[in-house]
């Protein structure tokens, strides 16, 4: 998958972010003064150039005031608008913090503990693994220590909703046991979120709305992307494709997620958030959190691996809701979101009472994470560092890599191979309980596989695997399907690696719609002469076909393919139908392990 809430796979989590200081009054664009950040508006616009990103919106807080609220460059380029502080935008995985954050009113007011089981609050709460079941805690759940890998594709863009996902969490296999190690997950934010609304008596977008965006003035912050794209003020999401040009892509309406990463807030919005956040939990002499509990959050509570790539990017913790670092020896915490057309990253220094909120349209863009650091840079008056010239050479390193490989063709592909089956023997629906329906058809001698309404074609890669076009702008990209057979040659499931932390993902075939047509399965109904046996088919009430012989137990028939029927919980046994030249059914073939027989129908 291309992109996801938060930080992706492929990058350093070592994340970045900026302040800025100039003078501001509401209701109009603020202007800098001779400040630390005079000229900030013209090397935003120049690097909006340089990194091909249509536009920014950008808040910085110090000492209990706004002092940047801008928006630069476009939010839509077809129309040619402008953005704007007042912009609403996807905020992304930055919703996590507030999440945590409208948990923290349920700690301050008793009726949550951070480190009390789940178990305590939610008594269908099931994981893959009963230790998992019985000890993960909130606080587990919101520091990315559950054992459980991302296992993104099981939500993204799905039909799933909220409460599915979390009655599904049984069916993803854990990675790691709880509180051994930094596993970025989901999943078991929308859990806490979930469980959150739970123990308030309402949703989680009704506890954040009533203890964040009301008391914080958040005036046009919301929850769907339905809502967002109502507003007079909305930005345009857009994606690179491999040339830098930026295309229109459609956000991604995941109010199943919601806990997660699926708030939308304009920079005004965010900047109130951040002055809660630099002024101790307060908000124009309100407490929206407490004190200890925002030094909690701000805590390490799990060590992650130390990746660091530059001297002034320290080691970095994951606390509640939010990275930990230092940046140029100052303690800096942040949060990054990342989803299709959005780059977001939230940040604040707390002892120097500074905060930054910043928020593209271009999606996994490090364009944030250099702007960040030049506001900084300015703020600490230390010397400037040119990011933007060290993460465009790590970008056009990372590229040149990729396109060498293409170039010489380095790949484990097996040339010369063939599928053992016709293409349209694969087409059908395949299912996983934890992830899903994933359906595969087929266009004469190609194959198109469609997952969460998202398609792609799927190009014969080698033997039974075939794979997706490796595309930017494809979110099935790169993705391997090894179709499976059973001992009748028959294709039986799918094998799809969509979490590397474990085994493959294996989706079972469903059996085709025909075989719950109680009109298409009457035809077999009846008596068949199996040697000196009567075998006695019959269609029941559920439209189900059995199958019924002397001393045998009664068995289930399970439709395979044309008008054969697989024995249930019998390996190797299965029926096929035989029609003769009018189409009626004369005939049974019986096939088992032990050899084959014919049928007669009475």
């Amino acid at each position: 998958m291309k992109l996801f809430w938060g930080s992706r796979p492929s990058r350093s989590l070592m994340l970045a972010t900026a302040a800025a200081y100039v003078c501001y009054a509401y209701g109009a664009p603020a202007q800098a003064q001779a400040t630390p950040l005079a000229g900030i508006g013209e090397q935003i616009e120049q690097e909006l150039k340089l990194w091909h990103v249509p536009g920014m919106s950008v808040a910085v807080v110090k000492d209990g005031k706004i002092i940047l609220l801008e928006g630069y460059g476009k939010r839509d380029l077809e129309k040619n608008l402008p953005m704007r502080a007042d912009t609403v935008q996807p905020i992304a995985s930055v919703t996590k913090n507030i999440t945590v954050a409208s948990l923290a009113t349920l700690v301050r007011d008793g009726r949550l503990a951070w480190d009390k089981p789940v178990r305590d609050y939610a008594a269908d709460f099931r994981m893959n693994t009963d230790y998992a079941t019985a000890t993960l805690t909130i606080r587990d759940m919101v520091s990315h220590r559950t054992g459980l890998p991302r296992h993104d594709y099981a939500w993204f863009r799905g039909p799933a909703n909220r409460e599915q996902l979390f009655q599904r969490l049984r069916y993803f296999e854990l990675s790691a046991e709880p509180r051994e190690r930094f596993q970025y997950n989901n999943l078991m934010f929308m859990t806490a979120g979930f469980l959150g609304g739970r123990i308030s008596g309402g949703t989680w977008e009704q506890l954040v709305r009533q203890q964040i965006f009301v008391p914080l003035n958040m005036k046009t912050a919301g929850f769907l992307v339905k809502d967002m794209q109502a507003t007079p003020n909305v930005g345009v999401g857009y994606e690179l494709d491999e040339n830098f040009k930026p295309n229109p892509v459609a956000y991604s309406e995941a109010e199943n997620i919601g806990p997660a990463g699926s708030i939308n807030a304009s920079a005004r919005d965010m900047a109130n958030y951040l002055l809660m956040l630099t002024g101790k939990g307060r908000f124009e002499g309100k407490t929206i959190i407490t004190e200890a509990d925002l030094v909690d959050m701000t805590n390490p509570q799990m060590v992650m691996p130390d990746a660091r790539r530059f001297a002034e990017i320290g080691a970095t913790a994951y606390g509640m809701g939010y990275f930990l670092t230092t940046y140029r020896g100052e303690r800096l915490v942040h949060h990054g979101g990342n989803l299709p057309g959005l780059s977001s990253l939230l940040s604040f220094m707390p002892q120097h009472n500074i905060g930054v909120y910043v928020a593209l349209n271009g999606g996994s863009s490090s364009l944030r994470d250099v702007i960040t650091y030049a506001i900084y840079d300015r703020l600490l008056k230390m010397p400037p560092i040119d990011w933007s010239s060290r993460m465009r050479e790590l970008r056009d390193k990372n590229n040149a890599s990729r396109d060498g490989a293409k170039v010489q063709k380095l790949s484990p592909r097996k040339p010369g191979t063939r599928p053992a089956h016709d293409i349209g023997e694969y087409a059908g629906e395949y299912e996983h309980p934890g992830y899903g329906v994933l359906a595969f058809g087929a266009d004469g001698a190609a194959l198109k596989a469609t997952f969460n309404g998202i398609s792609s074609t799927l190009p014969h890669y080698h033997y039974e695997v075939f794979e997706t076009p490796d595309d930017p702008l494809n979110e099935l990209a790169g993705l391997k399907f090894d179709f499976q057979t059973d001992l009748n040659g028959d294709i039986s499931g799918v094998a799809v690696l969509m979490e590397p932390a474990v085994k493959p993902i294996i989706f079972t075939r469903l059996t085709d719609r025909k075989f719950r047509d109680p009109a298409y399965l009457k035809q077999f109904a009846g008596s068949y002469e199996v040697g000196p046996n009567t075998a006695i088919i019959t269609l029941r009430e559920d439209n189900v076909l059995t199958l019924a012989i002397a001393g045998q137990t009664l068995r289930e028939l399970v439709g395979v393919a044309g008008t054969r029927f697989n024995v249930k919980d019998l390996n190797g046994y299965s029926i096929e139908f035989l029609a003769d030249k009018t189409g009626a059914i004369t005939q049974a073939a019986f096939y088992r392990p032990f050899g084959n027989a014919v049928a007669k129908r009475k």
